[in-house]
């Protein structure tokens, strides 16, 4: 049975660490939770920041399997078997026609739906990069989200979906800017029914340019690793260390909105402009202070900081 249980609940802007713990080990005793234990259950962004990230995936699962599924865990799942997206907008191309392709430029659902100005910039990069890709019309949600819901089924049923015309497309390498997708790719899709494609997060094709200038950076959760490759590329920046998360992300933004834009304002100590290379980051944080955030593809496109060699793709 699906049990819509926090709706009409009053919103907290902070993390509860212990109410993982707490779910978890309620769950396995009772089988249940209560509408105040879903809403803190979920009032995590999966940062990892208390360790316990684990704890509270695991209690998310075991939560949508006995049917007790949040309002905005019920909502994504059908937006994206609906619509193949997240946000359960309609896509007006239809059925993609591409022939095969090698190279895959998989644009992600904020890119395509919210911050369609970074898409434009990542492919302005690519096509000044002389980078050879391909896009698909009716691209559907890479299912990252669903896992970091606990809806594991419906993530599954995103990968095979998704498996099943990258092969018919005959794709061998796949490029994302979006660290999410990213993760997911990597984490869900490798090795998965035989697909094997290298997986390129654009950061890594851009590493040899240099911006100048003094900015913050906004670390996404996923693929913190290439925390230095924007480092080299943004040398000047002030923080040389990975920041804390910028409060969207694992469903937050949909489930608690004061939580994201309270852990967003934390991203904002000096009076210097932040550079995320995650959209998700940049469409928090652009509701806070939107004058004060750069994307990093947008800052380089803007620059026209491009190497125009040919690449290897």
């Amino acid at each position: 049975m699906n049990k819509n249980l926090d709706k009409g609940l009053n919103r907290s802007s902070d993390c509860a660490p212990i109410s993982s713990l707490y779910c978890n080990l309620k769950l396995r005793i009772t089988g249940d939770l209560k509408n105040k234990d879903l809403e803190k259950l979920y009032n995590c962004n999966l940062c990892n920041h208390c360790h316990l990230a684990g704890v509270n995936q695991s209690a998310r699962e075991n939560g949508v399997k006995k049917g007790i599924i949040a309002r905005h865990v019920a909502e994504i799942r059908e937006n994206i078997a609906k619509f193949g997206n997240s946000y359960g907008i309609e896509n007006e191309k239809g059925d993609d026609g591409t022939s095969n392709t090698e190279t895959l430029l998989f644009k992600g659902c904020t890119p395509t739906y919210k911050t369609p100005e970074i898409l434009l910039a990542a492919e302005n990069i690519l096509k000044a990069e002389k980078i050879d890709y391909s896009t698909l019309d009716n691209e559907t949600c890479c299912g990252n989200i669903l896992f970091n819901l606990g809806d594991v089924s419906a993530g599954e049923e995103a990968v095979r979906r998704n498996i099943d015309k990258f092969k018919q497309k005959g794709v061998k390498r796949i490029i994302t800017l979006c660290p999410g997708c990213y993760n997911a790719l990597n984490k869900y899709y490798l090795g998965n029914d035989g697909f094997n494609p290298e997986i390129i997060l654009l950061a890594d094709l851009i590493s040899e340019i240099t911006i100048k200038g003094k900015f913050s950076i906004q670390d996404p959760c996923h693929a913190r690793e290439k925390g230095r490759v924007v480092r080299n590329i943004l040398p000047h920046s002030k923080n040389k260390t990975n920041s804390p998360c910028c409060g969207a992300g694992a469903g937050v933004m949909a489930h608690n909105p004061v939580m994201a834009t309270s852990k967003a304002l934390k991203s904002f100590e000096d009076n210097k402009t932040t550079v995320t290379y995650c959209p998700f980051c940049y469409l928090n944080l652009t509701r806070v202070k939107p004058g004060k955030v750069k994307d990093l593809y947008i800052l380089i496109d803007e620059n026209k900081a491009i190497n125009p060699e040919i690449s290897p793709y």
